[in-house]
């Protein structure tokens, strides 16, 4: 069930936001969990570092607002900062010490009501629906540029015949104040299934121009996939 959400074109890298970003593991006889959230923390720094530098990313947006079906057994296995991120918390509860180091007051209490201890994921019975928080991995000032675009797309969509749609469509192209990175490109897949590998590659090829070096990334230093292109 686990995947990378980012891959890497020359020095280009492409994040799938929403929920791909979610790590699962298998515990004892083959249950799954939650286990954490992409990027952890080493990974944020070296995204950080490439947002700094001027190196083109391209986040495409059409699952970032997508919830996720989880069992309740799940939900529960899960720990304890990944259910609050889920749930949309914002401030973890008070921690407790014991032998084994600070862990939350609520932990074990209250799994009888997954989301009411943080009151921020839907669901009823046995599937609770939780949502990645929205691009928490970038500076808010580009995060919001992203929130514009999908409301100016969802306005798009609304008013173009599907058939007129084209595979991928990308933000606008003006110009951006510097401190929103205008080397940060946003994307909606409206044909996932149209839109393979290689495709993707040109796409990326054709939005960053003379940036993309035409080889194969063998030793990707993000953790991603590296793709030739």
């Amino acid at each position: 069930m686990n995947g990378t959400p980012m891959l890497r074109f020359g020095e280009a890298l492409v994040v799938f936001e929403g929920p791909a970003r979610i790590n699962w593991r298998t515990a004892r006889q083959g249950e799954w969990a939650p286990d954490g959230i992409w990027p952890e923390q080493t990974l944020r720094a070296l995204l950080a570092d490439h947002i700094d530098s001027g190196s083109p990313l391209l986040v495409v947006l059409d699952e970032a607002r997508d919830t996720v079906p989880v069992l309740r057994e799940e939900w529960e296995r899960a720990p304890y900062p990944v259910r609050a991120a889920l749930a949309g918390a914002h401030t973890l509860a008070r921690t407790e010490t014991d032998g084994a180091g600070a862990r939350p007051a609520a932990e074990h209490a209250k799994t009888d009501a997954p989301c009411a201890e943080f009151g921020g994921c839907a669901g009823h019975g046995e599937i609770i629906e939780v949502r990645v928080p929205f691009l928490d991995w970038l500076p808010e000032p580009v995060r919001a540029r992203a929130a514009a675009f999908l409301t100016e797309s969802d306005e798009t969509l609304a008013r173009t015949p599907t058939a007129l749609l084209p595979p991928l469509l990308l933000e606008d192209p003006r110009p951006q104040p510097q401190h929103t990175a205008p080397h940060v490109r946003f994307a909606r897949r409206l044909l996932p299934g149209a839109l393979t590998t290689a495709r993707l590659a040109a796409a990326v090829r054709h939005i960053f121009g003379h940036r993309q070096p035409h080889r194969e990334e063998t030793a990707p230093r993000y953790g991603g996939t590296a793709v030739a292109c």
